[in-house]
């Protein structure tokens, strides 16, 4: 069926994704196939689901399992640089169909924040990610706001998951009233919250409310198990502030863009859910 636009996904994942060892993960996702796929594969899936671009991201932080009480990813720089070529690459093959987000751990403080910078520049990438559950500090630990700073200064937004983690890590330092702090000292700085905030997202919809800098992907779930009072806000208040994600390859990309077109918004609000509030909030430079 063919449609009046295209969708912009906000998360997905290269090909290549390989993910930790967690049982809580396979319970979750199933049986995901990785690495089954060439990057052309993905781009007439992409094609079949009219999505006209996605932003990789790059997570090159141990695939060890998680423990309880680590502090840090282990980023290696050599499995960074790899990562963040092959995406590049993909950015390369496909101009403006593909956009790069990369995976920092704040834990390295100013290696952190010089790696980051140097994946901007270098790279052309233009999303900082966080993944509080992997590092097991909060957002608002002291460690985070050098990234912050640079983000600021480089334009960027920084992504950050927000609600339980589908993998064993901690999931208090993902509550996103942690972000009521950083949003209110760094006024400057986009974050978006992915994968919902539940089973919070009651207070995410709060700090939406709150903060004009702060915005919430629906990656992470189908869209018809979003929570409604997500949908009932964009309705009513907040038509810029969700975004849709496929989080290919977790979730199967057919499936996530079919019930992204069903989900209960209105359609000028659909629109913007689909699409444009990715390319303004992400700031996205798409292909004629």
């Amino acid at each position: 069926m063919a449609r009046e636009y295209k969708l912009i996904d906000s998360v997905a994942y290269p090909p290549s994704m390989k993910l930790p060892k967690d049982p809580l993960l396979s319970k979750v996702f199933g049986d995901v196939k990785f690495e089954g796929e060439t990057v052309e594969q993905m781009v007439a899936r992409m094609d079949e689901c009219a999505i006209q671009a996605s932003i990789i991201t790059v997570n090159a932080a141990s695939r060890e399992p998680f423990q309880p009480y680590r502090v840090g990813q282990k980023i290696d720089d050599a499995a960074l640089d790899a990562a963040c070529k092959d995406v590049a690459d993909m950015m390369a093959r496909y101009p403006g169909r593909f956009f790069g987000c990369v995976a920092v751990d704040p834990t390295g403080m100013m290696k952190s924040v010089r790696r980051l910078e140097r994946v901007v520049r270098e790279y052309g990438f233009n999303v900082c990610f966080i993944l509080p559950a992997g590092i097991g500090l909060p957002p608002n630990h002291a460690c985070y706001f050098p990234i912050y700073a640079k983000c600021v200064e480089l334009g960027i937004p920084v992504r950050m998951n927000v609600g339980l983690p589908a993998f064993q890590g901690a999931g208090w330092v993902q509550h996103p009233m942690h972000l009521d702090e950083v949003l209110l000292a760094f006024p400057e700085l986009t974050v978006v919250g992915a994968h919902v905030g539940h089973p919070w997202h009651v207070e995410c919809v709060a700090l939406l409310q709150k903060y004009p800098n702060f915005y919430l992907l629906t990656s992470g779930w189908a869209p018809k198990r979003v929570p409604q009072e997500l949908w009932q806000f964009a309705n009513t208040r907040g038509a810029n502030k969700l975004m849709w994600a496929s989080d290919y390859p977790l979730l199967p990309m057919e499936r996530t863009a079919m019930e992204g077109w069903e989900v209960p918004l209105k359609e000028e609000v659909k629109r913007r859910y689909l699409r444009e509030n990715a390319i303004e909030t992400f700031k996205l430079k798409l292909a004629n």
